[in-house]
Parts: C-alpha cells; sequence; structure tokens
C-alpha cells in the first residue's frame, strides 16, 4: 500500500510539470503595487521639515506632508515615479523613484519604498561684474549681458539668469545653500560685435549658508572670431598680371580693406599697390600700382582683415610670379581625436587632439553637431589641443555630441573637410557613470 500510494504521488506530479513548468511559491503573497513614501529633510540639520507640498507628476497629484515630513503613495505601479518637492524659503527639487519587481515568479511582488529627500534653504548671494574690451581698448562693464547660473540637476529651475546692470554689475540672490553652482556668460551682441564668454565660475559649496555672500571674480567677454575663416587664396597661381585674392567666409568691414592694413614687399622694399574689396564685401584683391607684377621676382603680402562683428584675421603669404612658393598650404588633419568624460567634473566632456603631422598650425576651429541636428555647425576655436564642453549648455533632449577639429595655418587657411575625423560623446553613457 506504501508503494501504491508512492507511486500514484509521483504520478500526479508528472501529470502537472507537464502541463505547467512555471513553479510558484506559495508561501509568497501576490503584490502587483507598492506603497511610496517620501521622507523630506532639511539638508543642513537633518531634520524633518512639515507643511512641504510634494507633487506627483505620474499622478497628476499634490499632498502636503505631515509633521514628520512623510507623504505616503499607495497603490503605485511598477517603474519610475517622478515627484517634484517645494516649500517656502527652500528651492524646489526633484526626486526620482524607482519600484522594482521582487523576486521571482509568476506572481508579482513589488516592495515599498520609502525614500528620504533633502531640501536646500535659499539665500546665498553671489554676484559679480562681466566686462569686455572695447575696439579703443579700454575695459568697459557689459551692460544687458544675460548671466547664467546652473545648479545641480535634482533642482527645479536647474538654470537660474539674469540681466546684468548698466556698468555690469550682477546678483543671484536666492541660491541654494550647501550646493555647488557655476556662473557663466554665453555669446552676446555689444555694439554690432560678438562676444564669447570663455569664463565660468565654480561658487557655493558645502560650507555655504543662506545669508552668505560670495564675491564672484570678473567674467571677461573676448571678441568672437567665429566667421573670419580664410577659405581661398590664389597665391600659387600669380602670374605678370594676376591680381592677389584673399576669400573669407565672412563679410568684411570695408574700412579694414586698405593701403594702411595691407602692403605688398619684393626684398626689403614697399611697391605700390591698389587694394579693394568685392561687392560681397569677403574677397580682397591686391594689384600692382605699375599695372604688373615683375616676371619670376618674389614678393611677400601682409595684411589684416576685420569681420563685421570685431573679429581679425592676418595674411602673411609669400608667393613668386609665375611660380608657386606660397606658405599659405593647407594644414594636415589632426590625430587622436576622442573625447572623455572630465575626471574632476562629470557635468563637462573633454576633446582632446594630437597636432597634424603636416603644415604650421595657429588655431584649431571646433564644429559641433548633436542627435537633434543634420549639420556641423562652428562653434569655437582654440590655440590648444583641447576643449572642455559644459554639457549643460546643451538641452535635456540632446543624448549625443558629435565634434570635428579641423586646424587652420598663420594665413587663416583651414583644413580641408576630406579625410577629417568625427568624434562622438553619449551624454546617457556618461549620466550612467555617476
Amino acid at each position: 500500500m506504501q508503494l501504491k500510494y508512492a507511486f500514484s504521488f509521483a504520478a500526479v506530479a508528472a501529470f502537472l510539470a507537464a502541463c505547467d513548468s512555471t513553479v510558484t511559491n506559495i508561501n509568497d503573497d501576490a503584490k502587483a503595487e507598492g506603497t511610496i513614501t517620501i521622507k523630506v529633510v532639511d539638508n543642513h540639520s537633518g531634520a524633518a521639515l512639515s507643511g512641504v507640498t510634494v507633487y506627483s507628476v505620474v499622478d497628476d497629484k499634490a499632498v502636503v506632508a505631515d509633521s514628520l515630513g512623510l507623504s505616503v503613495w499607495k497603490n503605485q505601479a511598477l517603474g519610475d515615479h517622478s515627484y517634484q518637492i517645494s516649500k517656502d524659503g527652500y528651492a524646489t527639487v526633484h526626486a526620482l523613484v524607482n519600484l522594482a519587481e521582487q523576486g521571482a515568479g509568476d506572481v508579482p511582488r513589488v516592495g515599498d519604498v520609502i525614500q528620504t529627500v533633502p531640501m536646500y534653504k535659499v539665500g546665498v548671494q553671489a554676484k559679480g561684474i562681466v566686462l569686455f574690451t572695447d575696439d579703443k581698448g579700454k575695459t568697459n562693464g557689459a551692460s544687458g549681458v544675460t548671466v547664467y547660473a546652473n545648479l545641480p540637476k535634482e533642482f527645479v529651475p536647474c538654470e537660474l539668469t539674469t540681466k546684468t546692470s548698466e556698468n555690469g554689475e550682477y546678483s543671484f540672490d536666492k541660491l541654494p545653500e550647501g550646493v555647488e553652482v557655476t556662473i557663466s556668460v554665453g555669446q552676446e551682441q555689444i555694439k554690432s560685435k560678438t562676444y564669447m564668454g570663455n569664463d565660468v565660475k565654480l561658487v557655493g559649496g558645502t560650507s555655504m549658508r543662506a545669508g552668505d555672500i560670495i564675491n564672484v571674480s570678473s567674467i571677461s567677454l573676448v571678441k568672437s572670431s567665429a566667421q573670419i575663416v580664410k577659405i581661398d587664396d590664389n597665391t600659387n597661381s600669380i602670374d605678370v598680371s594676376s591680381d592677389i585674392t584673399f576669400t573669407y567666409a565672412t563679410e568684411l568691414e570695408s574700412d579694414s580693406v586698405n593701403t594702411t592694413k595691407w602692403s605688398v614687399s619684393k626684398g626689403s622694399s614697399n611697391v605700390l599697390i591698389s587694394v579693394s574689396l568685392s561687392k560681397d564685401k569677403r574677397t580682397v584683391s591686391i594689384s600692382p600700382y605699375s599695372g604688373k607684377w615683375t616676371e619670376d621676382a618674389s614678393y611677400t603680402v601682409r595684411g589684416t582683415v576685420y569681420s563685421v562683428d570685431g573679429a581679425s584675421s592676418t595674411v602673411n603669404s609669400s608667393f613668386t610670379v609665375g611660380g608657386s612658393d606660397s606658405s599659405s598650404d593647407k594644414p594636415g588633419q589632426v590625430e587622436g581625436l576622442m573625447f572623455a568624460t572630465d575626471p574632476d567634473y562629470s557635468y563637462y566632456a573633454v576633446l582632446t587632439w594630437d597636432e597634424p603631422k603636416k603644415g604650421d598650425v595657429t588655431r584649431y576651429n571646433i564644429y559641433v553637431k548633436t542627435n537633434l541636428d543634420n549639420d556641423f555647425a562652428y562653434r569655437t576655436y582654440t590655440s590648444g589641443t583641447s576643449y572642455r564642453f559644459d554639457l549643460d549648455d546643451f538641452s535635456t533632449s540632446v543624448t549625443t555630441i558629435y565634434a570635428i577639429v579641423l586646424p587652420v595655418n598663420s594665413d587663416g587657411v583651414e583644413a580641408d573637410i576630406e579625410g577629417a575625423k568625427a568624434v562622438k560623446y553619449n551624454i546617457e553613457d556618461a549620466d550612467d557613470d555617476l
């Protein structure tokens, strides 16, 4: 009898296994939804904060935390839940809570989550001045310039702005305590000229408290040379009756195209020349006053042009009449171009490269596109072999950055785009490493 019962039990088990191979732990309770408890505390003291408004983006509902700083959200589904938390006297913050499946098997087991969210009092003041140098070399305060204060990403908003006064001064009066803030200026138009704010000031920190005043060192704007790029010249094909021509990618200032800004020398002596600007204001033409250059003679042409936005570029090029002696040969491509996350600040990406093996180089033009763009656009230039991108300068929709670096020689001639290498930086991958 015992053997018979044993056989019967085994047969039933085999039958059930054949119908459904999933094993269920009947000792676990089925639980398809979970409870989220948000506990809000003061960042500095750690004390619970009452009267805090907690808004659920998923539920489109707001509740006020109790005297212990608690708000309870029941019957929450699996996945991410976003909350915006605010209180008078504190900076608004964002909190992301994830409800995840607990355990294995065919019975849902959603765990409950208790998440502590710190809030930061506002009232730290940061003040400073923005300066620029005009065409006469005088330093002035930059009036009406937009100044940016970028906070860590959990703050809402994470970017604050203000305008400078008539003398270039600015102030942020309600920055959160205990956090680092970056202050910067972007591209600005001053007296019809384009200026760039290359300085980024890092202020604040854990020791800062509401009521403290930070005196930010001055931010100096520099004239942009974004579009003063020479795209062509004919110095390698000059005959006795040819004009020398230099063509630029931007409109030039007419007053800069004259014989006081341009000269041509043969040996140690300057020769008489005429200088003119094309109708589109992009091509400079230089001709000998006599009407002809000397056959087989070598000349050196020097000059400076200014774009309408105040940028400048110089020319220092040699040519031989009927020959091909020219210093304007295009440089080669950079080598070892790569992106990396800044080891000190995760919100920066650093682009680095090695000098090209061919040609002289005085600067590097940097072109950028993102996953939102179809075209590479000029961003800036640098004389060094690295450039640091502030990732907060890009919108939250930007997930990928592409960059190309083109060397430029002393004549302003840029390397050919053919053969240039583009490199990619994934912002999402950088965030995952945090």
